[in-house]
């Protein structure tokens, strides 16, 4: 990672996630439900799903996947010095095939996820909510991995991301890293990814207010017969709070707040292999 890629990337935001499933319809119904989103048909059998602070790409697939993540930036200019600093480095550029996009671009990660950066279109319509919910910014994405060390450097080296914690095996002779995380902006992480025995989707969260709100939408969950998976807890790497829920596809979706905030000068810490790491409060679930 050179200080001028991870520079030229610094204040780009998640800002949508693209997922894959056999029946589109069914999942923009339990999101929109359960997230309080509008939904919009387009083209084929995919939707545009959107709410306060938080949109969702979904496309059909043969099997549920989360195979894009979409990061924004405020300026053109900010852009432009992004892909300079990339296309310096010799990456190859694609377009970024995102709706909610204007300018951009994309590249894919070694596991073959779509990673776009852009600024976002100001003349794309979208419905509005009927649904009011509780605060709930989308805020990051996580993934699991096969090839943990090849993440690793094209997210650091390639993309320019800046790594928060490692969480490493301690008991190993090697300390190979369990996990990464990584930032854009000031928040802990609005990426991560830790290793795993298959290669998959993992997670992705929304940032509320504060603790009050987690009991909103916890309650918000119950009377939709949706119950908590994992938590309330308190994680320890970010040292947000937080719990999560279960899709139908077997995907988990976060609900968090106090999210840890870096600096962007802050080198990168680490935390042992461990329950702890993941849960300063009771149990952790563990991927590997």
């Amino acid at each position: 990672m050179t200080d001028d890629l991870s520079d030229a990337l610094w204040g780009a935001q998640l800002d949508h996630l693209t997922f894959i499933c056999p029946d589109p319809a069914q999942m923009a119904d339990f999101y929109g439900s359960v997230l309080g989103l509008a939904a919009q048909q387009t083209e084929g059998q995919s939707f545009l799903l959107s709410g306060p602070g938080r949109r969702i790409v979904i496309r059909p697939g043969e099997q549920f996947d989360q195979t894009g993540s979409a990061f924004r930036f405020e300026t053109a200019a900010a852009l432009e010095r992004y892909r300079a600093a990339l296309t310096a480095g010799g990456l190859n550029l694609k377009p970024h095939g995102s709706p909610f996009l204007a300018d951009g671009f994309a590249v894919a990660d070694p596991d073959g996820r779509d990673i776009q950066f852009g600024i976002t279109d100001p003349d794309i319509m979208l419905p509005v909510p009927a649904d009011t919910t509780p605060p709930g910014r989308l805020q990051h994405v996580v993934v699991a991995t096969t090839d943990l060390g090849q993440m690793i450097r094209f997210y650091e080296q390639t993309l320019g991301f800046r790594p928060s914690d490692y969480v490493v095996d301690e008991t190993a002779d090697e300390r190979p890293v369990t996990a990464a995380f990584y930032r854009s902006d000031p928040e802990h992480h609005s990426f991560a990814v830790f290793r795993a025995d298959s290669t998959r989707p993992d997670h992705h969260a929304y940032e509320v207010e504060c603790w009050n709100d987690i009991r909103d939408w916890a309650d918000r969950l119950a009377e939709r017969d949706i119950q908590i998976w994992w938590g309330p807890g308190r994680h320890g790497v970010g040292n947000n709070l937080f719990f999560m829920i279960e899709d139908p596809w077997g995907y988990k979706i976060e609900l968090s707040a106090e999210l840890e905030t870096v600096p962007a000068e802050t080198e990168v810490r680490t935390w042992a292999h461990g329950p702890r790491a993941l849960n300063l409060w009771g149990n952790a679930w563990m991927r590997s």
